[in-house]
């Protein structure tokens, strides 16, 4: 499999591109009340409004640090840092991932995800509505399978507009992924690192980045955490995890949309590798 870096100059032993270290991030979650998944339960969010970020990894212990008080963290099988693996389906034509860089709603991901640590899966159907919201609905699935059986189409056609349409699987995903509970308020904040994804075409990482959303019932940037971010001038942005790993890994696809998220990540990876050396 071909691996396809965002700069040419990468190297995995680089210091610059390697994985957060999982245990040493632990030991700072660690200093978190943590919640159990029945309690989490109370904040599914299934219906909500999302803000997302993408920053440098180097900032989030100072970031944890400030917004400990605030949150409780998740914690699944003795820990708090879950191991995800998704897989993605689009159209024959990519109808979801052009409906997105297009602007269009409402738009839809379809997805196959695994929850590594409790080994539960479920077929997700995304929605992104006229009036921002994100609606989420799915259903339990034994385990991640390339090919969607007779009942997982109707499932999926019961929410997705253009109805039973053929679905090919298009890319894996993997990441870890911490989950922020807030003590007051109805937010819950997901924070994703060591993100990679994988297709036909080859592989890619973007080690050295965080990617954070914050979940809420009514979109409020008042909160512990949104203060945070601009503390330390990180804005919201317009991310997919789907949509960028997709234009990076093929390249036929159109990406203009995109563009600006990819230079982050590479402007971010160049300052990195600059300093490693």
């Amino acid at each position: 499999m071909k691996t396809h870096n965002l700069l040419p100059t990468q190297e995995e032993n680089n210091p610059a591109v390697q994985e957060v270290d999982l245990f040493t991030m632990s030991r700072i979650l660690s200093d978190f009340k943590s919640i159990g998944l029945e309690q989490l339960d109370e904040q599914k969010l299934q219906d909500r409004v999302d803000t997302k970020f993408l920053f440098d990894t180097e900032s989030l212990p100072q970031i944890l640090s400030e917004v400990q008080q605030d949150y409780a963290i998740l914690e699944v099988s003795d820990s708090t840092l879950q191991p995800y693996l998704t897989l993605y389906f689009d159209t024959l034509s990519f109808n979801n991932y052009f409906d997105h860089h297009n602007g269009k709603r409402p738009r839809f991901k379809i997805r196959m995800r695994k929850y590594m640590n409790s080994s539960n899966a479920f077929l997700e159907v995304k929605e992104k509505d006229n009036k921002d919201r994100t609606i989420k609905t799915r259903m339990e699935i034994h385990d991640i399978n390339n090919r969607l059986t007779p009942d997982q189409y109707q499932f999926v056609s019961q929410t997705y507009k253009p109805g039973l349409v053929p679905l090919k699987p298009v890319i894996w995903n993997r990441y870890n992924r911490m989950t922020l509970v807030n003590k007051h308020s109805l937010e819950r904040v997901t924070i994703d690192l060591n993100f990679s994804a994988y297709n036909q075409n080859g592989f890619i990482s973007w080690n050295p980045f965080a990617i954070a959303e914050i979940k809420q019932d009514n979109r409020s940037l008042n909160t512990k955490f949104c203060q945070a971010m601009k503390d330390h001038a990180i804005k919201p942005v317009n991310f997919s995890k789907y949509c960028i790993s997709m234009a990076l890994l093929t390249p036929q696809l159109k990406a203009n949309k995109f563009k600006p998220n990819i230079e982050i990540i590479k402007s971010s990876l160049q300052r990195r590798l600059n300093y490693a050396f």
